[in-house]
């Protein structure tokens, strides 16, 4: 059985969609959407970075700055955007999907297609950011679909918030929606799934905080 990819039906019409994908024994456009996710990962970072997220220690000295010596900062700043965005497209596509693999019965390429509809969501929450930064000044581990503004009442420690700020509605409909597909495609029982999903999870939610305060040390360095 062939089945031709498409991410938006598998969205909305998830049963029928997995069970052809369980079916399938070859798939239709598969590089290409991968393709296209990355490009788009690309751009949906470079807008962010454009619209200056991510960029206040640079912004904030930017009076003590010659014209050229800015612009050679923003220009990295964005080359540094462009390169994490296609690391973290590779990563949740085919790395995300390797973990799946090792604890699930599923081909592996199947999975890639699950994720290629978790890497869409992302890229959906991070154009959310747009208008919370240039309409209320918001970053993004503060923003109101995020755990980062109650977290931010209890504490100062700002890793804390970060991982909080990175805890999303986006990302609870991910875990709900990854341990629905792999329950659908896999044997493995469905309190293993909800466990490992969860704590994937987790794990990169404490990863997300751990590179947001590097970024800001390293912006800081650059900016010196």
């Amino acid at each position: 059985m062939l089945y031709s990819i498409n991410l938006l039906q598998l969205l909305f019409r998830r049963e029928d969609h997995l069970f052809k994908i369980k079916r399938a024994e070859r798939l239709q456009n598969f590089w290409k959407w991968v393709v296209l996710l990355l490009a788009t990962s690309i751009l949906t970072y470079i807008w962010t970075s454009w619209v200056g997220l991510g960029m206040d220690p640079i912004s904030v000295n930017a009076t003590e700055f010659t014209r050229m010596e800015y612009e050679f900062r923003k220009a990295w700043f964005l080359i540094g955007r462009t390169a994490f965005a296609l690391l973290l497209a590779i990563f949740v596509l085919f790395i995300t999907s390797f973990v799946w693999w090792l604890f699930n019965n599923v081909p592996y390429n199947k999975l890639v297609i699950i994720q290629m509809n978790v890497l869409l969501v992302m890229l959906l929450e991070r154009l959310t950011w747009i208008p919370l930064l240039v309409y209320a000044g918001v970053d993004w581990y503060v923003s109101p679909l995020s755990f980062g503004v109650p977290a931010s009442y209890f504490t100062d420690i700002q890793w804390i918030i970060y991982i909080f700020g990175a805890i999303s509605v986006f990302q609870l409909w991910i875990i709900w929606y990854q341990v629905r597909c792999l329950n659908y495609l896999s044997a493995t029982k469905k309190h293993w799934i909800w466990f490992g999903v969860i704590f994937w999870h987790i794990l990169l939610w404490a990863g997300t905080a751990a590179l947001s305060n590097y970024d800001i040390f390293l912006l800081r360095i650059i900016t010196s």
